[in-house]
């Protein structure tokens, strides 16, 4: 087993035995919105790290796929986020493309192929889907080179044919609609089917590896057309957009994408999903759509890897800076779901949350902080509102579909906080919670179970710490 049971921390508390801290209210009448999970990527060849590509024993592949997706054993990840590639080798960490070669012509029949490898992410979404995984989303960083301004896959560029941008070589957005469609049919004929389709990836960027640029009018215009082709080809797929660099670059894409054409439909209603990253600015307000939002891509990039600091300084790395970075995107920006980055792979900074050096594998605590809320938050749960009177005492809660409400606690503070909760009026009668805490001391370990009495407890949680209270029903 992943997790063990201690009794320590977050033990039951005897009514009157400590002065109250924190009043933390939990109201499940009032409803924000459903969750769709929690999730990483394994792009750029990094699921050839979980795959042994530096020395990890298939034990330790194993383990590593067990405690991202195993809802069991695991954190319970339900998103995988894969790279629709877009070179034609794999030197360095380059992901291949279906189509690697030009066919000629944006009119000239697609010269298509299949690996069923994909830069090893199509073998790691089948293990990833046999441990429980629902959600696949594939997200293109760029087009390939012949069908852009620039003729490279990297240094941004645009589109040909798309608004303001013309080549010699004619109009590829079709011909990039049809690749992307034939990407989900492959994935489907092998029997993973591609959930979510996305087609930039941080447009406002230009940078030395994949990449492509947009602003927010040509990327409306590319969704209708993507939209239209799946309608016509009979796929039932959720599109998203943007994946700004950002969350307020996201934002600015917004009003582009909402523009109503002359067939009374705007691009936002082809959309399923609008996607922004937490680099530039940070997800800290809802997006201005109708449309669901996921948080799809941030991490650390600049600390050496830390896999046992949940607090020492507020690092950019440490857990606890991650633990209340998810508790913000979804209380205060409303997002449904939270893609961290890298997943695990073989590197010597924060870029991923699981460390794979050698035949070893090193959980840091921001994994831990993710799993925190993923393992107890399921998809087609719902945010509820929570609430503290102490401001070094955040608090966040979601009930499951099953009624099991999950409460995290984010203790900021520099001591330990004694808490009474209530959790107001409950579908089904709580008689027990059970803590999860994880600190500079434990890593998601489960504590005593507390009793529960008229809907209401008392528990203590360690200064600078991350709590899961789940409840047990009746």
């Amino acid at each position: 087993m992943v997790f063990s049971k201690v009794a320590v921390a977050a033990s039951a508390l005897s009514l009157g035995a400590y002065a109250i801290d924190a009043q933390i209210n939990v109201d499940l009448q009032a409803r924000y919105q459903s969750v769709d999970g929690f999730g990483c990527s394994q792009a750029f060849q990094r699921a050839e790290d979980i795959f042994g590509k530096y020395g990890l024993s298939p034990k330790n592949q194993s383990y590593v796929l067990d405690l991202m997706y195993s809802e069991e054993r695991g954190a319970g990840f339900t998103i995988l986020r894969n790279g629709i590639g877009s070179s034609n080798s794999s030197t360095s960490n380059l992901m291949n493309s279906i189509e690697p070669f030009s066919p000629g012509s944006p009119s000239s029949t697609p010269n298509y192929t299949w690996d069923h490898y994909n830069s090893g992410q199509f073998p790691l979404s089948q293990q990833a889907r046999a441990r429980g995984l629902p959600y696949i989303y594939a997200d293109a960083w760029s087009a390939p080179g012949y069908m852009k301004t620039n003729q490279d896959e990297n240094w941004s560029g645009f589109l040909c044919g798309i608004e303001g941008e013309t080549c010699p070589s004619g109009d590829w957005r079709q011909a990039y609609a049809d690749y992307l469609v034939q990407y989900v049919k492959f994935y489907a004929e092998s029997g993973v089917p591609v959930t979510h389709l996305g087609f930039l990836n941080e447009p406002q960027e230009v940078v030395s590896y994949a990449s492509m640029g947009s602003n927010g009018t040509q990327a409306a215009e590319f969704v209708k057309i993507l939209g239209q082709t799946l309608e016509r080809e009979g796929i039932d797929i959720e599109l998203t957009c943007c994946d700004g660099v950002g969350w307020s670059e996201q934002e600015a894409m917004i009003p582009g994408l909402q523009v109503v054409g002359p067939d009374g439909k705007s691009a936002e209603d082809y959309l399923s999903v609008v996607t922004g990253h937490g680099y530039s600015s940070a997800p800290t307000f809802p997006l201005s759509t109708k449309r669901r939002t996921w948080l799809t891509e941030w991490t650390d990039l600049s600390g050496a890897f830390t896999p046992y600091t949940f607090f020492a300084d507020g690092g950019a790395g440490e857990g606890m800076t991650w633990a209340n970075h998810i508790q913000t995107a979804f209380v205060n920006a409303n997002v449904s779901a939270f893609i961290y980055w890298i997943g695990a792979e073989n590197s010597t900074t924060n870029s991923g949350m699981i460390n794979l050096i050698n035949d070893e594998v090193i959980p840091s605590k921001r994994f831990w902080s993710m799993a925190s809320f993923s393992k107890f938050v399921r998809p087609n749960a719902q945010r509820v509102k929570a609430t503290s009177s102490d401001a070094s005492v955040t608090v966040s809660a979601f009930e499951n579909t099953n009624g099991v409400v999950a409460i995290q606690v984010i203790n900021n503070g520099t001591s330990a906080a004694s808490l009474t909760i209530d959790l107001g009026k409950t579908h089904k009668e709580v008689k027990k919670v059970v803590p999860w805490v994880t600190s500079n001391d434990y890593d998601l370990e489960e504590m005593s179970e507390i009793d529960v009495k008229h809907n209401s407890f008392l528990a203590s949680v360690p200064a600078r710490s991350l709590t899961s209270f789940v409840t047990e029903c009746e």
